[in-house]
């Protein structure tokens, strides 16, 4: 009986020292990992993530004991999940970068690295808006909204992709969404000193206005053409032919006072030669002989009398209202 006792008390000994022996080399085993992706990270760094990972589960399986390497690569992995993602953006792989990005944001969020975070989100939405602008110039304006929001998700004041997703609404023919865009692109871009996008959107929304409401003209539908036309104002106030059409519109409706404050609006925009503003002056001179009042319609006409203006402005001051 003794000897049965004694045997197992060895048994026992022994298999202990076997577990003891077991753990140090899973540390060992631990260590060694985490140094061979030391290693490999100056040389090939998707390699050196993947062995850094192998390192943390082998750590997490050790317990306790391994806590210090797994405190090594919880702090080194963002870092090195962020360049493995730059290198693909670098290679112009962006697709695969997207998703490394995404990957390097997701370790940082989760083992506090707060740097590595706000770098990758800082370069993830310069390739949606890439890949976005890229779309866009190839009219699948699908895909190019889809990256293009993706952006804004990381950078809700990026002013240069509401630009684009701006013409990219402009091209579908979607005018208030277009126009949404391009608000947001001049509110962004002139909050984050990127005037030069503002600007652009600006005249963009402007230009399109004023397209619009000079085919409302055209077209003899007046109130439709002021409603454009006001709205062209506020973007591009220092447009003189927004303001011509303004005052051809006011007349057709009879509406002389507005008339009068389009024309004299346009006046101190347009260029200064008596030639380009005969336009103005021959428009004026139809809203004072609206308004009854000739003598200042007799003085519109004779400065509109130049150019293309001569012969109608010259009928009005001697045969129709025969102005001294």
């Amino acid at each position: 009986m003794n000897r049965i006792i004694k045997s197992m008390s060895i048994f026992i000994i022994m298999l202990s020292l076997s577990f003891s022996t077991l753990y140090a080399q899973t540390k060992d085993d631990v260590v060694n990992t985490y140094n061979k992706g030391v290693e490999q990270a100056s040389t090939d760094v998707k390699a050196a993530v993947a062995t850094f990972m192998d390192a943390l589960k082998m750590a997490e399986a050790v317990g306790a004991d391994a806590d210090d390497i797994k405190q090594l690569v919880e702090s080194q992995l963002p870092a090195l999940q962020n360049k493995y993602a730059s290198e693909l953006a670098n290679a112009k792989n962006y697709d695969e970068a997207i998703v490394n990005f995404e990957k390097a944001i997701e370790l940082a969020q989760q083992y506090g690295d707060e740097k590595t975070e706000a770098k990758a989100k800082k370069i993830l939405p310069q390739i949606y808006f890439s890949l976005g602008n890229s779309y866009y110039k190839k009219d699948d304006f699908e895909n190019a909204l889809s990256y293009l929001d993706n952006a804004l998700k990381y950078k809700p004041d990026y002013a240069k992709v509401y630009l684009i997703k701006g013409l990219a609404y402009k091209k579908q023919g979607s005018v208030d969404e277009m126009l949404e865009a391009l608000d947001l692109a001049i509110e962004n871009g002139n909050a984050t000193d990127d005037t030069k996008t503002a600007n652009t959107a600006g005249k963009v929304a402007g230009d399109f206005l004023l397209s619009k409401g000079n085919k409302a003209v055209q077209a003899g539908n007046y109130d439709e053409a002021i409603e454009l036309l006001n709205r062209a104002t506020n973007y591009e106030p220092k447009q003189a032919n927004t303001y011509y059409l303004l005052t051809v519109a006011h007349n057709k409706t009879s509406n002389w006072d507005a008339s009068i404050a389009a024309a004299n609006e346009g006046l101190t925009l347009e260029d200064d030669t008596n030639d380009a503003k005969a336009k103005f002056f021959f428009e004026l001179g139809n809203a004072y002989m609206g308004k009854g009042d000739n003598a200042s319609a007799c003085s519109a006409f004779k400065n509109a009398a130049y150019g293309n203006y001569t012969d109608n402005a010259n009928y009005q001051i001697e045969t129709v209202l025969k102005c001294e």
